[in-house]
Parts: structure tokens; sequence; C-alpha cells
């Protein structure tokens, strides 16, 4: 066998991967494939806790959420991905806010003024912290924003996202109240 022919093998056999794995995660188990490059967590160890001051001056903990499934996303005011993204977030959680889901916005290092007139602009109403040094968004790895995170009852990651997503589409509606109903 000559190395273009192992080449192609190795590629054939890791693009045909991903298709059986997405098989087994539909049979009785969230699919979280219904939000395009959304990757599941190899191990749902529980996620880091940070306590940040929301946007009323607040002090809140991530734990204070134990009990409800969480998207926690990381924005900043000046994230062109994030503003088409957040009001679509928006409508998630108003549909999932009152059955056990919310969302927890973080801004990173942004300017107060700034992003309270964002958030206001864009009639966001879910949580929303502010990582003023950005070492949370360091901690979670958002390098680049958005970077979202779905975090399990427990606190135990399950899936993350780097980039905006559809967060009121149907797949990502299906994705979310299969996590609601106890698929895993």
């Amino acid at each position: 066998m000559n190395a273009r022919t192992a080449i192609f093998l190795l590629l054939a056999a890791l693009l045909a991967t991903p298709g059986a794995s997405s098989a087994a995660q539909t049979a009785g188990k969230v699919n979280y494939n219904l939000v395009p490059n959304l990757q599941p967590m190899k191990e749902q160890s529980t996620t880091p806790d940070f306590t940040l001051v929301d946007s009323v001056g607040k002090k809140v903990a991530l734990k204070d959420y134990r009990g409800k499934l969480v998207l926690l996303n990381f924005w900043a005011s000046w994230c062109v991905p994030c503003r088409e993204e957040m009001p679509a977030m928006e409508r998630l959680y108003q549909q999932y806010k009152n059955k056990g889901f919310t969302i927890v916005a973080v801004n990173v290092k942004d300017n107060q003024k700034d992003a309270a007139a964002f958030l206001k602009e864009l009639k966001i109403t879910y949580p929303v912290m502010v990582d003023a040094d950005g070492e949370v968004g360091l901690l979670y790895g958002a390098w680049g924003l958005p970077t979202t995170y779905l975090i399990g009852t427990k606190g135990e990651g399950l899936a993350r996202i780097w980039g905006p997503a559809a967060w009121d589409g149907a797949g990502a509606k299906q994705l979310i109240q299969d996590l609601l109903d106890g698929k895993r």
C-alpha cells in the first residue's frame, strides 16, 4: 500500500466516523447534531463555578442555577455574531424559562455603558453577568466570541460551540426539549 492509498483510507475512516457517532446519539439519547457545530463534551465533568456581578450589581454564582439546564453564553457588545444570535437566544429563553431552563450571558471585557445599551436595544431579559477582566471567559476557553456551553442540571458540561447558532431554530428547540425531558 502506498502513502496516497493509506492517506485516502485514513480520511475515509475519519469521515465515516461522524455518521456512526450521529446514529448512536439519536438512539434514545440526545442528538447534539440538531444544532450545527455543537460539540458534545467527551467527559461530562462539573463545570468550573464562578461568581460575577450581574447587570444590576448583585453578585451571582453559576452554582445558583443548579437544578436548571443552563445555556452559558460569552459575548461582547462589539461582537457582530453576538448581535445576530442574542435575539434568537431571547426567543428560546422566553419559550423554556418556566420549564427548568435558563440562559446566563457573560459579558467579556466590555465597556459597561456599551453593554447596557446593547442589552436594552436587543431587549434581552435573561440573566447577564459582567466579566470585566475576562478571567471567567479565559477559564472557559472563550478565546473568540460568542462561545456557548450547555450545562446540565448538576453543573455538568454537556456541549459547547464556538461561534453563533440559530438558538430559536427547530433543531435547538428539540435539543433543549430532549435535555429537559431527561434524555442523555
